[in-house]
């Protein structure tokens, strides 16, 4: 009859379709093949060409590492920088936190660590694996605002075993001009002092407020003569190069509380909060490592 006639011609038309195309856009397959089971090839040729899960996008350029461990996420920008951060650690911070200048004491110390917004835990896993070389002891505590960058933390550390070697499980933590808003945050971290806090990337992405915040914590939880390093771009006598300029603008039009800010400004909070400014250093990509220090 004619209506079966007509729905046999929409089936295989398509299918007539698929098989030519096939043949013309891969000439190593046969078109006997693919006659065959044209829906199969098709399918099949069309999976192998779907993107991979390490160019999954994330929050601020992040990807997942792979369909083995969900969890865990990457951030290419930490990876690249991560190595530059830690030669400032280990020769510009470090020694300012050892009670000895001879470095076969180093190994005999234990060194307390608190990280302020650390991501998705590139930097937590390749920072607690070196102070773990260099130092007897380590206590270090991540923390981050975003739960899905908790996981992935807490992941990273289980793969790497960090968890035997002192390195704490995340914690969420937010910060107002007050400091710490998470309460079972500030009683966790704040029973004893830190002789290190780190912030990366955290000034520039969040209001001012959290700067303030930042400078509170520093006050109360460092250790006399412990260490605030802070890294990311910062405008300087009220301006900067063009890149960091546009880049303020982009922050600003996706937050107006968002902002490269004047370094200037930064230290004088850090200032009015018990710390002195000791040095700051210029980075890749038109980024500063700023290092103040309890007083």
């Amino acid at each position: 009859p004619r209506p079966t006639t007509l729905a046999l011609t929409r089936v295989r038309l398509p299918v007539l379709f698929i098989s030519l195309s096939l043949s013309c856009s891969f000439p190593f397959l046969s078109s006997a093949a693919i006659a065959r089971n044209p829906l199969s090839f098709a399918r099949n040729i069309c999976l192998s060409r779907l993107p991979s899960f390490q160019n999954t996008q994330k929050r601020d350029k992040s990807s997942v590492v792979g369909p083995k461990n969900m969890a865990i996420l990457d951030s290419p920008s930490a990876q690249r920088n991560k190595e530059p951060i830690w030669t400032i650690l280990s020769s510009k911070v470090l020694p300012v936190l050892l009670t000895s200048d001879d470095d076969d004491n180093r190994e005999q110390q234990q060194i307390r660590v608190l990280e302020i917004a650390a991501g998705c835990g590139v930097h937590t896993e390749h920072f607690a694996q070196n102070l773990g070389k260099a130092f007897n002891s380590l206590w270090y505590q991540p923390t981050d605002p975003e739960l899905q960058s908790q996981l992935s933390i807490k992941e990273r550390i289980k793969v790497s075993g960090l968890d035997k070697m002192g390195v704490c499980s995340p914690m969420p933590l937010t910060l107002n001009e007050n400091g710490i808003i998470e309460e079972k945050t500030l009683s966790s971290v704040g029973n004893d002092q830190v002789d290190l806090i780190l912030c990366i990337n955290m000034i520039h992405i969040s209001p001012w407020e959290a700067t303030l915040g930042l400078m509170k914590v520093a006050q109360t939880k460092l250790r006399q003569g412990g260490v605030l390093f802070c890294y990311g771009p910062y405008k300087v006598g009220g301006t900067a190069v063009e890149s960091n300029l546009n880049f303020d603008s982009s922050l600003k039009s996706r937050d107006t509380s968002w902002g490269v800010r004047d370094l200037e400004q930064v230290q004088q909070v850090a200032k009015d909060n018990g710390l002195k400014f000791i040095e700051v250093v210029e980075m890749p990509a038109n980024n500063l490592s700023v290092l103040f220090q309890k007083v």
